[in-house]
C-alpha cells in the first residue's frame, strides 16, 4: 500500500507552511508541498473551465476568483496523484490542525480499507464538523469510520482513492460551484463519500490565504458574487436536494 500526501500552500504563505510542517513532522508523516493555484485578482474570463452561467443558475451568484483558485488546487492534487503509482492520496490545507494521533488513525483507516476492497468509495472527509445522515462502517480504536451520505462541507483534510480521483477529474472539470460544495453535492448523490468521527483534522482558526480578502476597495463579498434575488432560495434548494440524496442512500 502506497500513500501520497500533498499539503496545499500558497506561494508566500511561509508561516503557514512552517506551522503545518512542524505538525506533520511531529507525527512522522511525510508530505509534499503542493503549490496552490493563486486565483486572486484574476478575471473570471481567464478561467478556461469556469461556467459562469451555470454557476448563477445553480447558486444564484458567480464564483469568486479565489474560490476558483481553491478548486483548481484540489483538482491539481488529484491530477498529480494519478500520475504516480500510489494507492491513496491524503490532501491537507495549510490552515489545519491535526490531532496528536493523526498518523496512527490514518494508518488504521487505510489499513482497514485496503483489506476491505468491497467498499466502493471515492473520498474520505477527515475534518467533519458534524456527523449527519451517516451510517457507521466500523469502530477503530477511538474513532468511527462511516458512510458520509450527506458529505461534510469542510475540506481541510481528505483522502482520495484512485477510483475517486479519476471520477473527480472526469466529472469535476467544469467549475460551477466552490469545490467543497461540489464534493457535498456529488458525493451525497452517488453515496461514495466516507467520514471519520471524531475528526482527525480541525481548522487552526486562520483566515484562508487562498480565498484571500474579499472586501477590497469598498466592494462587499455579496457585490463581488453578484447575487441575484434567487440566491437564498437556490441555496436552500441545493441543501435540501443533497439531504434527500443522503436520506435515500441511508434508508433505501
Amino acid at each position: 500500500m502506497k500513500v501520497e500526501t500533498y499539503l496545499i500552500n500558497l506561494e508566500g504563505s511561509d508561516e503557514r507552511l512552517e506551522r503545518a510542517t512542524a505538525q506533520l513532522q511531529a507525527v512522522n508523516w511525510p508530505f509534499e508541498r503542493f503549490a496552490a493555484y493563486d486565483g486572486r485578482g484574476k478575471a473570471l474570463s481567464s478561467f478556461e473551465n469556469y461556467d459562469d452561467q451555470l454557476a448563477q443558475q445553480t447558486l444564484g451568484r458567480r464564483l469568486l476568483n479565489s474560490e476558483l483558485g481553491c478548486y483548481l488546487s484540489h483538482y491539481g492534487c488529484a491530477e498529480k496523484f494519478l500520475q504516480t503509482d500510489a494507492d491513496y492520496l491524503v490532501v491537507l490545507e495549510d490552515d489545519m490542525k491535526i490531532t496528536d494521533d493523526f498518523k496512527k488513525s490514518v494508518d488504521e483507516v487505510l489499513a482497514y480499507l485496503d483489506t476491505h476492497q468491497d467498499l466502493d468509495w471515492y473520498l474520505i472527509n477527515l475534518a467533519a464538523k458534524k456527523k449527519k445522515l451517516a451510517k457507521d462502517i466500523v469502530k477503530l480504536n477511538q474513532f468511527t469510520l462511516w458512510h458520509a451520505y450527506y458529505f461534510p462541507i469542510r475540506g481541510l483534510g481528505l483522502i482520495w482513492s484512485r477510483k475517486g480521483a479519476e471520477a473527480f477529474i472526469a466529472q469535476g472539470k467544469i467549475m460551477s460551484m466552490p469545490v467543497d460544495i461540489f464534493f457535498q453535492t456529488w458525493l451525497s448523490k452517488n453515496g461514495k463519500g466516507l467520514g471519520v468521527w471524531p475528526a482527525f483534522v480541525k481548522p487552526a482558526g486562520l483566515d484562508s490565504d487562498i480565498l484571500g480578502t474579499v472586501a477590497t476597495q469598498g466592494i462587499s463579498r455579496k457585490e463581488k458574487e453578484n447575487r441575484d434575488a434567487s440566491y437564498g432560495f437556490k441555496k436552500q434548494k441545493r441543501m435540501w436536494r443533497d439531504r434527500m440524496y443522503a436520506l435515500r442512500k441511508l434508508y433505501f
